[in-house]
């Protein structure tokens, strides 16, 4: 089989300049988990490099798991030394290096606490991935600002602030409009999509694009393709990866992978993308019932990707999507094995929207979809979680579950997570090491079972955090309209008002609900939000909240059964009561009626209600 080879394009000038360095004392030995190789920093550091005669830039990836900006990372070069503040997770930061030195110095101004880690004796406090050392300016001033732009949004979010200075760290973006698979996806709400995109629906997605953005896009880290269409079919596609890559962004992009032609293989090589493929079956006869007859032909397409892009660990990054529903649910064992067959870096369970609203009914390859019959009730959807962690330790596939987006699964129901993983067979031998062509891990670096301390754990400064994060660091400028989260149910604003939109007042009011401990109405309007159905579920939400949401599950169902009477009687009653209501209290509402009727506008207008 012939394989795709890497592309020969033009390397950017921080790539074109790139020189060796090496981790010296104070860092422990290589190793990996999930997609990251990384090595661990003790308190202090040192990197290494050739000595030069002209100043350099160097480019570091730094994970801390401190959440409130209270770890930070001193960095000396000679004379010369800065501070950064640290975010948590993976973020960058770029240090400009004077001339003719050969070595930096790094020094924590915390451990990450022992108690996390009881098994593993050694002294951490941030992770490296390897680093960068170049001779880009441009390059330089770019991850400058996205960090400096990244800490002030933290910070702004840490004190609760709703019109933020800073701008988003992560944008949603609306790569392409138009889709390969025809009849859509089952559960692709291609027409209503089409409709909210309105006469945004051909609205290009260029390089110009990203330059009227300004730093909107300059000052965000990470993009999500959010866009109702497949990407592989944009005509300028090349160029818009290579703004994305030059300007130190990293990507998640979805496909359907059935255009994964040794040209578009070649143009994912080694840029920074995670790129997640839907799949949703393990047969396929079942993947028939979702979408058309080319199963094989997908998974034929990976594997040339994976091999061209010399297996797992590399970019791009390729994911693997199961969303678990009535159609599906009992072929996730088979899902499982093909992603250990195939090298695929991850595995993502993403849960189906739970949108009351839908109303998709398919006849496809003799089976009949309908939407709302396919969503699992809540119990068994956390059960399927437990099963596909059990499933996935057993194969050696790395999961990544969407349905804990928030991360109290585990805590708020661990009963049906536990019977999810208990109904798993006995483990069958993982993979070799050898097989996934991926370094051996230091018996020192080997995850080690999860010790539960009787004292409490030290705090990292999660709690200083809301319960949804969102709204405060992304914003998604979709051809359907504005969103202030990845799980949006309706747009705040039109596509070319993002500026407005995010720090407008439905923003801030959003941000101001969520800091004080509770959910908006939007967020309680957006049935697919995890957060909000498992904050339902554990019943952490108030009486009032609850009910509106079994009140909108109700009407939503109603309005399906009677083809929207009940939504419009329902609007028509609120309609009659506001306007009792307005009779009742404003004695020249009627007057004002009766000259509008009249063709007396000579009074002027009757003042706006408060309603």
């Amino acid at each position: 089989m012939a394989l795709p080879t890497a592309p020969a394009r033009e390397l950017s000038p921080h790539l074109a300049t790139a020189e060796p360095v090496h981790f010296g004392a104070g860092f422990h030995d290589e190793e990996s988990h999930g997609l990251d190789r990384f090595r661990w920093m003790s308190a202090s550091g040192t990197l290494t490099f050739a000595r030069a005669e002209e100043p350099r830039f160097l480019e570091l990836w730094i994970l801390s798991e401190f959440h409130d900006l209270s770890q930070t990372l001193t960095c000396s070069a000679s004379d010369y030394t800065v501070e950064f503040p640290l975010v948590n997770g993976w973020a960058p930061v770029s240090l400009r290096l004077p001339a003719r030195v050969d070595r930096v110095d790094l020094h924590a101004s915390k451990l990450f606490p022992a108690a996390y880690h009881p098994a593993d004796a050694r002294v951490l406090a941030v992770r490296l991935r390897p680093p960068l050392l170049h001779r880009d300016p441009a390059r330089h001033a770019t991850v400058s600002g996205q960090h400096e732009n990244w800490i002030a949004n933290t910070r702004e979010m840490l004190e609760g602030r709703t019109a933020l200075d800073s701008t988003p760290v992560s944008l949603g973006i609306d790569l392409h409009g138009v889709c390969n698979v025809k009849p859509p996806c089952v559960y692709c709400e291609w027409d209503f999509s089409k409709e909210l995109e309105g006469k945004f629906v051909e609205a290009p997605f260029t390089p110009d694009t990203l330059r009227e953005w300004g730093p909107f896009f300059d000052k965000s880290v990470n993009l999500v393709n959010c866009s109702i269409g497949e990407p592989f079919m944009m005509k300028e596609f090349d160029d818009v990866l290579d703004a994305f890559g030059d300007g130190g962004k990293v990507l998640e992009m979805t496909t359907n992978g059935q255009i994964l032609t040794d040209k578009n293989i070649q143009k994912l090589l080694g840029r920074p993308i995670d790129l997640y493929i839907s799949l949703d079956a393990g047969t396929p006869q079942t993947y028939a019932k979702l979408r058309n007859d080319r199963f094989e032909n997908v998974l034929h397409n990976l594997r040339r990707l994976i091999t061209a892009k010399g297996g797992p660990g590399r970019y791009p990054h390729v994911h693997l999507v199961f969303m678990p529903m009535r159609v599906n649910v009992h072929e996730l064992e088979n899902f499982v094995k093909i992603c250990a067959e195939l090298r695929v870096d991850r595995m993502v369970l993403r849960p189906l929207n739970d949108s009351p609203g839908v109303n998709l009914k398919w006849d496809r390859a003799g089976y009949q979809y309908d939407y709302q019959k396919e969503l699992l009730p809540f119990p068994e959807l956390v059960q399927t979680s437990g099963r596909a962690q059990a499933l996935c330790t057993q194969y050696g596939v790395e999961l990544a579950d969407q349905m804990d987006f928030g991360g109290k699964m585990d805590a708020q129901f661990s009963k049906w997570l536990d019977e999810g993983r208990s109904s798993i067979a006995v483990p069958a031998p993982a993979a070799p090491a050898a097989a996934r062509s991926e370094p051996s891990v230091p018996p020192e670096s080997t995850p080690q079972p999860i010790v539960i301390p009787l004292e409490p754990l030290p705090s990292l400064g999660r709690e200083r955090k809301p319960a949804c994060t969102e709204p405060w660091k992304s914003l998604y400028i979709l051809r359907r309209g504005v969103m202030p989260c990845c799980y949006g149910g309706v747009p705040i604003a039109p596509m070319d008002q993002y500026k407005e939109a995010w720090n407008g007042p439905l923003a801030q009011a959003i941000r101001f609900e969520l800091k004080e401990g509770r959910f908006h109405s939007y967020c309680i309007k957006s049935p697919a939000c995890p957060i909000v159905r498992k904050s339902a579920e554990a019943h952490d939400l108030p009486a009032s909240q609850r009910a509106r949401m079994r009140l909108r599950r109700w009407k939503a169902r109603a309005d399906r059964m009677t083809g929207g009477a009940i939504g419009k009687t329902l609007f028509a009653v609120q309609w009659l009561l506001i306007r009792a209501k307005r009779v009742a209290t404003d004695p020249r509402y009627i007057g004002h009626h009766v000259r509008r009727l009249l063709g007396d506008s000579s009074r002027g207008s009757l003042p706006p209600s408060r309603m």
